[in-house]
């Protein structure tokens, strides 16, 4: 449905997209998750026909929009491309109500009054702005104008929608519930979804597939396992805020490949053809439980001594950085840490189970959608 295809765009000189190639298939949500300024938005600009890139080809519903097909140059205007687009600062129209921003679209597709009217009453039922109708965007906070610019946007009901952090604005309290209804809308109007964010929550929640960008094209994409679990790059590991260490893999014993990092070894069950290779090690924070004392069973787990330095509460856990020559996070609940009955200074046992440790040779972008 999207295809895009070494797509690249430079400013002063200096690439934000550089031979980025995706492909979204139809009825999918792909999240695209990244860092500020990472590209997401500059991506979808592209997309829309908002920025023209420098270079490569974009598909939309098979149809080239921009790209060179043998000599002729095809560049598709914004309003050719049949695409919905919720920007992150909403770009509704300041001197019409609610309710005719939002039926601004559908007035153009020679609907009756009635069908235009009963669009339009259920969208702002949608986003719960229905006693707001007769509002101007002034007269609205920042969230309830930004969800009134996606219903504007969902009203014409596109196949193909772009959403640039669509629920930035909206109140706190109401974003969980906001999020899973936007899905089950764009669910049951089988509409090709790309969805920014840099939340690693929102992305999970959202999508089918997550596609995560850095150092100006896709580092990785697949499904919340392939890149929480397995993830293949150094830069997707640290935005996921997992354990990385470098190191070598040693040799194979017992369908485990044994790992030399920082002077200590670790067992990985990883089926990769990856001896005497060196590996990047990332181990996620949740998967490693701390104790006082040494495990008993320390040949099929992985046992680090280190002293504990910071202990930082979450809202449900807490994250401990301890020191063992290097530094290991752990992300433990509040009734491990209750039981741990460690503090700053105090020695401990990380451990983690092979399954838990994974290791790659170096990044795999692979940018398709499957």
């Amino acid at each position: 449905m999207i295809k895009i295809e070494a797509l690249s765009k430079a400013f002063n000189r200096k690439f934000i997209v550089e031979n980025l190639s995706l492909e979204v298939q139809r009825k999918e949500i792909v999240t695209l998750l990244g860092p500020n300024g990472s590209g997401k938005s500059t991506l979808l600009n592209m997309i829309a026909g908002l920025l023209c890139p420098d270079a490569g080809n974009i598909y939309i519903d098979n149809n080239m929009v921009f790209g060179a097909n043998g000599t002729k140059k095809i560049n598709l205007k914004p309003s050719e491309r049949k695409i919905g687009y919720v920007f992150q600062t909403n770009s509704l129209f300041p001197h019409m109500k609610i309710q005719d921003n939002i039926a601004y679209g559908l007035k153009s597709l020679n609907l009756s009054k009635y069908e235009v009217k009963k669009r339009t009453n259920k969208l702002l039922e949608f986003v719960n702005l229905t006693e707001y109708a007769l509002y101007y965007p002034n007269q609205l906070s920042g969230g309830q104008q930004q969800r009134a610019a996606l219903a504007r946007s969902l009203a014409t009901e596109p196949k193909v929608i772009l959403l640039d952090e669509p629920v930035s604005a909206v109140d706190p309290q109401l974003r969980e519930t906001f999020r899973s209804e936007l899905k089950k809308y764009l669910q049951t109007l089988e509409t090709t979804t790309i969805y920014v964010t840099h939340n690693l929550n929102e992305a999970f929640m959202m999508a089918d597939k997550i596609a995560v960008m850095g150092n100006r094209h896709i580092e990785q994409i697949g499904d919340k396992a392939e890149i929480f679990d397995k993830t293949q790059s150094t830069i997707v590991a640290k935005f996921l805020g997992i354990n990385i260490f470098e190191g070598k893999a040693i040799k194979k014993q017992n369908n485990q490949i044994l790992v030399e990092t920082n002077n200590i070894t670790l067992l990985s069950t990883s089926n990769l053809d990856l001896v005497g290779k060196n590996v990047t090690i990332t181990i996620k924070p949740e998967d490693i439980t701390l104790t006082a004392k040494k495990p008993a069973d320390t040949n099929s787990t992985n046992n680090i001594p280190g002293i504990i330095v910071e202990m930082i509460q979450l809202r449900s856990a807490t994250q401990v950085t301890i020191d063992a020559g290097f530094p290991i996070k752990a992300i433990i609940t509040s009734t491990a840490t209750k039981n741990l009955g460690a503090t700053i200074g105090d020695k401990v046992y990380a451990t983690c189970n092979p399954s838990e440790v994974n290791i790659f040779s170096e990044p795999v972008f692979n940018s398709r959608v499957s």
